[in-house]
């Protein structure tokens, strides 16, 4: 039986916020799944069921180009359903550069309510965050190597108290930016989430479009032609006997 390993001193606790947010970015992706069974599921009834109850209604070349406009409209909606929901399950590259592109709009306006919160309290920008770890590595190494050369104990204890120090606020400035990158790829897929439920509900009415025209295609069937006979008067001496089938004005 494995034991856990043990943390390593100085090291950050588990970051809950983290967690959190990978926990959500995997419901959003489940969401995703969910919509795009439902999307194979109506075409395979379409597509497999629609054909078998309306191809012997269709009598005309009228008919047939309606039922197939309205099955091609309807394939149409699916697969633009499962395309769009590939969006959110598609694997991605989250670098907090994006911060600045428009679809992270919403994600720059949460953070300006608490920068504090996304930055901590040396930064108020990635590019902060990111001098402010090199220059926290920075202090770390020049006192790491003081230490090394160091000989008085007491100064020892100090200069190994001010590198973990250094160390562990590299550390937090880190997963800082662990945080802002699982925000940033969060805010992705959240996008994509939402623009693929907006173009589900217009794939779904062109799928109900397609089905409603492929059903009704054979609708306009025409009636078989009513033959109407209009009967003269009979002839005095009819030239030669009819049978009553052959001529139906015979009484």
């Amino acid at each position: 039986m494995s034991t856990p390993a043990e943390p390593q001193p100085g090291a950050p606790d588990p970051d809950p916020v983290l967690a959190d947010l990978r926990a959500s970015v995997t419901d959003m992706r489940a969401t995703a799944r969910w919509m795009t069974a439902a999307a194979a599921a109506v075409g395979a009834l379409v597509l497999a069921g629609g054909p078998l109850v309306v191809v012997k209604d269709l009598d005309d070349a009228g008919d047939v180009v309606a039922a197939a406009g309205g099955m091609l409209l309807a394939v149409v909606g699916v697969v633009w359903v499962v395309w769009r929901t590939g969006d959110v399950l598609a694997p991605r590259t989250a670098t907090l550069d994006d911060l600045g592109s428009p679809e992270l709009d919403g994600l720059r306006a949460l953070i300006d309510r608490s920068p504090a919160d996304f930055y901590g309290p040396t930064a108020s920008t990635p590019a902060g965050l990111r001098r402010e770890r090199r220059l926290r590595l920075t202090v770390a190494a020049r006192l790491e190597a003081l230490l090394a050369r160091e000989d008085d104990p007491a100064r020892a204890r100090i200069l190994t108290h001010e590198a973990a120090v250094a160390r562990r606020n590299a550390l937090l400035i880190q997963r800082l930016q662990h945080r802002l990158l699982a925000w940033v790829h969060a805010w992705h897929v959240r996008q994509s989430l939402r623009r693929a439920r907006r173009d589900t509900l217009i794939a779904s009415l062109l799928v109900l479009a397609g089905a409603v025209l492929y059903v009704t295609a054979p609708l306009d069937a025409k009636a078989e032609p009513t033959i109407v006979y209009v009967c003269g008067a009979a002839p005095a001496a009819p030239p030669k006997a009819v049978h009553l089938k052959e001529d139906p004005c015979v009484r």
